[in-house]
């Protein structure tokens, strides 16, 4: 099977799920073209190995070449899922200790997060962490530039089941949720977070935010979230 790569960013790490084989030609530069691309935009990328079914000798030196471009800029790759005919290769190879393997995604997504040998350490930031969750990716952007140009380190995304991890990895205390977003792998939204962080906030956006003036959308989430924010 060729190569077929299925991508999307869970908060400031890009993940790409990878399928089928890297090997040389298309795959390679492929490969590279992606994952380069998310090194200079994200920084920390995460490849999911599940369902690679075979790496060759030009596929291995790829994802080293790119572990080593990613470093260099404070960043990482790291691998999630590895399969055991690859971590095979890795072994046989002695290239294994030079990847950072987690045996699933959201491990490595809070690897990023936390700080590891090699990725920026997110969690360093010291601003307030708030995570949104909204069905459209321009209204995400949209929160994000509100929320950051306020002083807030603002994560989103536009998938209930990634904000379970963002959730998990960063501890965010406050949540900003669109109030379609009822249920996650049949719980109530609400529950399934607090699960996560018993003291999480949320502040719940109508269905017609994404439709409002920009300005009084602006200010009501402002003032909704400076107020739970606040101090106790």
């Amino acid at each position: 099977m060729k190569l077929r790569l299925e991508a999307r960013p869970v908060g400031e790490v890009f993940v790409i799920r990878c399928h089928g084989r890297i090997i040389a030609g298309n795959e390679v530069f492929t490969l590279h073209a992606q994952v380069g691309n998310a090194i200079e935009k994200y920084g920390d990328v995460v490849l999911q190995l599940d369902d690679l079914e075979f790496i060759d000798s030009s596929g291995l030196g790829a994802l080293m070449r790119l572990v080593q471009a990613a470093r260099a800029k404070s960043g990482d790759v790291k691998l999630s899922g590895v399969t055991e005919k690859t971590r095979k290769v890795l072994e046989l190879t002695h290239l294994l200790a030079q990847f950072e393997v987690y045996d699933c995604l959201e491990e490595a997504i809070t690897a990023a997060y936390l700080g590891s040998r090699y990725s920026r350490g997110k969690m360093g930031d010291a601003r307030p962490r708030i995570l949104c969750v909204y069905a459209s990716s321009d209204v995400c952007a949209f929160l994000r530039e509100i929320l950051c140009n306020a002083g807030f380190n603002a994560l989103t995304t536009t998938a209930i089941e990634d904000a379970q991890i963002l959730l998990s990895a960063t501890r965010a205390k406050l949540v900003v949720l669109s109030e379609r977003i009822q249920y996650v792998r049949g719980r109530p939204v609400r529950e399934a977070l607090q699960d996560l962080v018993p003291d999480v906030r949320f502040v719940v956006l109508d269905e017609n935010f994404g439709s409002d003036d920009p300005a009084d959308a602006a200010d009501r989430l402002l003032n909704e979230v400076n107020r739970l924010a606040a101090p106790a």
